[in-house]
């Protein structure tokens, strides 16, 4: 796939993770996605699973393509060849798929309508890009269906209803057409779509054991309504719920969500990860309050690059006591899964999200919040980050156009590093240290070089029960059976590592050897370490902590990140 005219150039590993995924979108598979599987289920055809979902896959597939053809400045064909195909299963009443029944309301009622939300922020998102006149009066025709079933589904009873044991097709099924009534309002500047988006968040509740995607999905609409309405209770219901979540002990250590809310915890869910980032990411541009950056910061160097497979697939990881397992774990919980038909396509829709937050226009100045490589431009000044964060800890910025006056450029702290490094190569510049940032300004010029070396801290977090996780700079550091296969001998989860935790969290490791490296290696951020087998610890073995970001260049397998301590 080669780039269109004026793509974006970006250099790091999180550019290879982007081009991973779409291609395994535009060519890849199996399954391939074809015009026939992505569109099965606007009308719906059993060709497939999940054809129930009325558009959603077919939802996703646009909205995912339409972003990134948007971020990357490329052309995708198959968005306008696909098109009227699609738009021509949409039926009189304005939704996609089977019968709607609107009384007597059925589970598979709940998962059309699901569907059909995907689709509505696919069709919006194909407009933005195209302008597509067809596009838009489709999305229009289809919120006017939702404004006519709006006071049965919003009423006590739908609500009750469909309150719990539903899982997928329960009432966020409703909840989440925030997000797509948010995007249809700010095209149309229709009020009508905006006020019913208001009306459905203040029906979002989190029950437990529910799906957490379609949780999620509705506080990332709230947010998106805020900033297009500034209804201040919708903010605040997303802040309140952020935190609920947290409290609660449904983020895991990697920055992991679960697929559903415990106790129902079984197994991750590429879908959920690239919510709670990009929700994240978005209260952090509200708000500008560095917990939410921070959280994104975790799951995206971790859960959610762990959960990319490497063909590219976002989807499904059995949770275990100390860690992750390529099998089922619990009866319920199924094993590891490339989950086309979903996670995938949200993996893909995610990466724009990621490069839009690494730069930011403030102060007059450019703000580099996220330590990714991207570009970040403001009237008349434009820069470019590459990376080689995994390697050296270090981020290079190329000034691309400058307009010839001095101009500020700030750099974050973050609380996994000791500190970083600033070195101007292109003549001198002002450093100045702010609280939690790095402030380096002068009159630039095209073609300039600085680079910003990070000083990683090596920590350990501990868990009620005595465990502890280990961290290298952002990155959490576990124990991979695929390239240290005997640390699994039976019983390994009491093998103990021998670590020493100071009071303070801090850790020495032994860096290890290079070894073999894949597209995904973090050579910076690995440590030989040595442990006492639960079985035979008369014999003490050695293994390699490394980066649980490195899964998508090795085959599935289980991993510890949870250990016992010889101490």
């Amino acid at each position: 796939m080669s780039p269109g005219q004026g793509s974006v150039e970006r250099r790091g590993q999180l550019s290879l993770r982007y081009d991973l995924t779409l291609r395994r979108v535009r060519e890849g598979g199996p399954p391939l996605y074809s015009k026939e599987l992505v569109l099965a289920d606007t009308v719906p055809r059993p060709v497939r699973r999940f054809t129930e979902f009325s558009g959603d896959v077919s939802g996703r597939w646009l909205e995912a393509l339409a972003a990134a053809s948007a971020d990357r400045k490329e052309r995708y064909p198959e968005l306008a060849a696909w098109l009227p195909e699609l738009l021509a299963a949409q039926r009189e009443e304005g939704y996609f798929g089977a019968g709607f029944a609107r009384q007597e309301l059925r589970r598979e009622d709940m998962a059309l309508l699901w569907g059909n939300g995907r689709l509505l922020a696919g069709l919006v998102e194909a407009h933005r890009l195209t302008g597509d006149p067809r596009a838009l009066a489709a999305a229009r025709r289809l919120g006017d269906f939702l404004l006519k079933i709006a006071p049965e589904m919003n009423s006590p009873r739908v609500r009750q209803q469909f309150a719990e044991g539903a899982f997928a097709m329960g009432y966020i099924c409703w909840t989440q057409m925030t997000e797509p009534l948010s995007l249809l309002a700010r095209v149309t500047r229709e009020a009508a779509y905006a006020r019913l988006g208001r009306e459905i968040a203040a029906r979002i509740e989190r029950r437990p054991a529910e799906h957490a995607h379609g949780f999620l999905t509705s506080l990332r609409g709230a947010v998106d309504l805020y900033e297009s309405t500034g209804d201040r209770a919708l903010l605040e219901l997303a802040e309140k719920e952020w935190r609920a979540v947290v409290d609660s002990g449904n983020v895991l250590v990697a920055g992991t969500i679960p697929e559903a809310w415990k106790p129902r915890a079984v197994r991750t869910e590429g879908c959920a990860e690239a919510d709670w980032l990009r929700l994240s990411l978005q209260l952090w541009r509200t708000t500008g309050k560095a917990q939410y950056l921070e959280a994104a910061e975790r799951t995206l160097f971790n859960e959610f690059a762990m959960n990319q497979f490497s063909t590219g697939d976002f989807g499904h990881r059995a949770l275990a006591l100390n860690g992750v397992r390529a099998g089922a774990t619990d009866p319920q919980g199924g094993a590891s899964a490339r989950a086309w038909w979903c996670c995938t396509l949200h993996g893909l829709r995610a990466f724009p999200e990621i490069f839009r937050h690494a730069w930011r226009e403030a102060d007059g100045g450019l703000w580099h919040d996220l330590p990714v490589e991207g570009e970040g431009q403001m009237k008349g000044f434009r820069v470019a980050a590459s990376s080689s964060l995994e390697v050296d800890g270090t981020i290079t910025v190329r000034i691309l156009e400058a307009p010839g006056r001095r101009i500020p450029l700030h750099f974050r702290n973050p609380s996994w590093a000791d500190g970083s490094g600033i070195h101007s190569h292109s003549g001198a510049a002002e450093i100045t240290p702010m609280e939690g940032w790095h402030r380096v300004a002068r009159i630039w010029q095209p073609g300039d070089l600085l680079t910003v070396r990070y000083s990683m801290k090596t920590r350990a977090e501990r868990d009620t029960q005595g465990r502890v996780a280990l961290f290298h700079g952002p990155w959490l550091l576990g124990v991979a059976e695929a390239t240290d296969p005997f640390f699994f001998d039976e019983p390994f989860s009491t093998n103990r590592l021998r670590v020493t935790v100071g009071s303070d969290g801090s850790v020495r490791l032994m860096p290890a050897g290079r070894g073999s490296d894949h597209a995904f290696a973090a050579p910076g951020a690995r440590f030989e370490v040595q442990y006492l087998p639960g079985g035979y610890p008369l014999q003490p073995g050695t293994a390699t902590l490394r980066p649980v970001s490195e899964q998508t260049g090795l085959r599935t397998c289980d991993w510890e990140y949870w250990f016992l301590t010889a101490d």
